[in-house]
């Protein structure tokens, strides 16, 4: 009875603890005005971040804040549903769909595309506005995404309070309409109040692939007639014409091309900037799309330049907590806030922030090479040290059941084993090292590796235990320095998220997050069969002190952030305690435990919930969406929640390595269990510690999968510092 006292008590500080924490620093000057002025977008689509270090950018990039944005969007990267998915400020599907804007006296098959639009929505164009014709079928596309959308929630929003919107420009190819940017600033209806998107935005040119190119004399008359429009987007569409014509072109033409368009584009901006009050109005430049050769080269990210009352600098948001990087969700919050309006619960963006200071170009060259580059090496390395972790895992149960099965020694395994277990501490200390190039860095991370491996051996020549301690407790203690210092190694890391693919931006990553509790569990168990009977009573009280840290670090908003590793934590280090301290798990411990579990997550929820929308992670963005509106809505935001989760394991399950790295690990566990017959029962006697240990660690695996969107990556790094102790000591045991 003591000790559940004991343990309500301790649950019960630790959620003070949880509250009272540290709370995240703010991102930067938010880029809204306080008096209001106009809006203006300048689409140039398949811009690169190279472009802008053209001579005719000079100034205005002098005078922006840039940044670097995520393009992912609902469905495939391609260009309907980039521009869609700014327009909604949430990831949405238009393929198919996303080109059909016309002037509502453009004739469509003979027909005014006004009239057209009415029959199709049953609303009424007016004169001189833009209709999408496509809007029903967007709908329709992104209806069956596992979270609430809103196409044209931007457009919406504006008219809503009366604000007036406008379109010029397009990027029509081949006789055929491209008019995507309409989708940016179109509202629910497919309805934009005012436009220019047909041919007298075009002029002929016969050095122009197509005969046709941007006639920008006449966007920029266009641009002063609309001066009474609040947010206005002018389509640049000849780069996005060149993308199209790139397999009809000579390359070294192309490029001419294409630095000719470059330059006309510059220039077009430039004059649009000086038009503007840059303490009243905000312009955006924005290449939704990246040029098809980055897409495929794995360069993923667009350039984004703004200016504005916040001035020049650095673009980031509490979206991503990233300096330079944002996303394409962002982009209609800022320009909602910008109006002094509240952006809708289904724009799941934050408004664009500024970190002052000249705008670097070169620094945020660098650090797109270096994002691409750990983004283009980090399948196939993977894929090979978990091919090797497979191999290890099934050559170490072969030994142990087969007994006449001996290929080579069993010390060269185990010595593998533990260079193995160095693999995460390199790969997150990797970024310390210069990575000039692909195979730079493969060569780097299999030096590390095998220099932390030697050091854990040469332990491991003295007392296994102690190679286990080191190796477990350097990674646990250098992930926890690090989430401490803000990630600068796992923003970087080859096992940690990806910018580029755009999950997560900060915290911890469910790579990292399996590898942490692992570790700590593992060195955790190996430390008290290190002390002796005499000290481990104290040893114990360290343990769940050094537990709580963890726990809170992983689930701090402004450190951790991660909802789902908290969950993981917070069960498996509660198990893995109760039994280290020999107590029974009757009903009442089980009831008492996890009443204390969903305290602690309650009370963690609600202090991110708290903290304002702006400094949310999306553990208070989930709150809010579960709990901003009635008991329906609830349920069905709740739901989604789940089935996200559900069908991303269920996917994960099928197409990535890490299932079959936790299958075999799992697997084995419980081949262990029973062969060879009583082998478990007197590991438990000999290292009663070690195996409480590593039941916590099958029930953090195990957790992991059921509350993490990729839980099957969670649960596999959880074995990857977990399993492979049990299979040593086995392998001694099967000499």
């Amino acid at each position: 009875m003591r000790v559940e006292v004991l343990l309500l008590r301790t649950l019960g500080l630790g959620l003070v603890a949880a509250l009272l924490f540290l709370s995240a620093l703010g991102a930067g000057q938010p880029a809204a005005a306080g008096e209001r002025g106009r809006v203006v977008m300048v689409v140039i689509d398949r811009l690169a971040l190279d472009d802008l270090a053209a001579e005719g950018f000079a100034d205005t990039v002098a005078h922006a804040a840039l940044g670097l944005m995520n393009t992912n969007t609902g469905g495939i990267r391609n260009v309907e549903n980039t521009h869609a998915t700014i327009g909604a400020g949430s990831r949405i599907v238009a393929t198919g769909a996303g080109f059909l804007a016309f002037e509502a006296g453009e004739k469509v098959h003979r027909i005014p595309a006004g009239e057209e639009f009415a029959r199709r929505t049953g609303v009424p164009a007016p004169e001189g506005s833009v209709v999408h014709l496509g809007v029903a079928r967007i709908w329709q596309l992104s209806q069956g995404l596992p979270y609430p959308v809103e196409v044209g929630a931007l457009g919406t929003t504006l008219r809503n309070a009366g604000l007036v919107t406008g379109i010029l420009g397009n990027a029509d190819w081949g006789g055929t309409p491209r008019r995507a940017a309409a989708t940016i600033v179109m509202d629910n209806r497919g309805l934009v109040d005012r436009g220019l998107v047909g041919d007298d935005t075009l002029t002929a040119d016969q050095e122009f692939p197509g005969r046709l190119r941007t006639d920008y004399n006449r966007l920029y008359e266009a641009f002063r007639e609309y001066g009474d429009v609040d947010f206005l987007v002018i389509d640049l569409g000849d780069l996005s014409r060149l993308d199209e014509a790139r397999q009809l072109v000579v390359p070294d033409v192309l490029e001419g091309l294409r630095a000719a368009s470059v330059a006309r584009a510059a220039e077009f901006v430039d004059r649009i900037r000086r038009e503007l009050d840059p303490e009243r109005d905000l312009l955006l430049v924005v290449s939704p799309t990246p040029p098809a050769a980055h897409i495929s080269a794995g360069s993923t990210l667009s350039p984004v330049l703004l200016i504005g009352p916040s001035g020049s600098g650095t673009l980031t948001s509490a979206s991503t907590r990233r300096e330079g990087i944002v996303t394409n969700m962002d982009l209609a919050p800022t320009v909602v806030e910008f109006f002094g309006l509240t952006p809708p619960p289904t724009m799941t963006g934050r408004a664009l922030a500024v970190l002052p200071g000249s705008a670097d170009l070169p620094a945020l060259q660098a650090l797109n090479t270096q994002l691409v580059l750990t983004h283009n090496v980090r399948v196939p390395i993977i894929k090979g040290y978990v091919t090797l972790q497979i191999a290890l895992v099934i050559a170490a149960l072969l030994f142990i059941l087969v007994r006449d099965l001996r290929p080579f020694r069993r010390r060269y395994l185990q010595d593998l084993l533990l260079v193995a277990m160095g693999f995460p501490l390199a790969a997150l200390l990797l970024p310390l090292l210069p990575q000039p190039g692909p195979f730079a860095v493969g060569v780097t991370i299999t030096a590390l590796t095998l220099a932390i491996g030697v050091v854990a051996v040469l332990l491991s020549r003295r007392n296994p235990f102690l190679a286990f301690a080191f190796l477990g407790g350097t990674t646990a203690l250098a992930l926890v320095t690090d989430l401490f210092l803000g990630v600068p190694l796992q923003k970087y890391s080859l096992l940690s998220y990806d910018p580029l693919g755009g999950a997560r931006f900060y915290g911890i990553g469910n790579e990292f997050m399996g590898v942490l509790i692992g570790a700590t569990i593992m060195t955790a168990a190996v430390s008290l069969t290190l002390v002796g009977q005499r000290y481990r009573r104290p040893a114990v009280v360290l343990v769940g002190l050094w537990f709580l840290v963890t726990l809170l670090v992983v689930a701090h908003p402004g450190l951790g952030a991660n909802m789902g590793g908290t969950i993981t934590a917070a069960v498996s280090f509660l198990v893995t305690i109760l039994l280290f301290l020999g107590v029974r798990f009757t009903r009442r411990v089980l009831l008492a435990g996890a009443g204390g579990v969903v305290l602690f997550l309650a009370g963690l929820t609600a202090f991110d919930f708290l903290r304002g929308a702006e400094q949310q992670s999306h553990i208070g963005r989930a709150a809010r969406l579960v709990f901003g509106g009635n008991l329906a809505t609830a349920v069905q935001e709740a739901y989604n929640i789940i089935e996200r989760k559900v069908s991303m394991n269920l996917r994960l399950l099928r197409y990535t390595i890490w299932s079959r790295v936790f299958l075999a690990s799992l697997g084995g566990l419980i081949l262990l269990f029973y062969r060879p017959s009583g082998r478990m029962q007197a590991f438990r006697k000999q290292y009663p510690y070690l195996f409480q240990g590593l039941v916590g660690i099958v029930v953090a695996s195990v957790v992991a999968l059921i509350f993490n969107d990729s839980g099957v990556v969670a649960a596999a790094t959880v074995m990857v510092l977990g399993a492979p102790p049990l299979l040593y000591v086995f392998l001694d045991e099967a000499a």
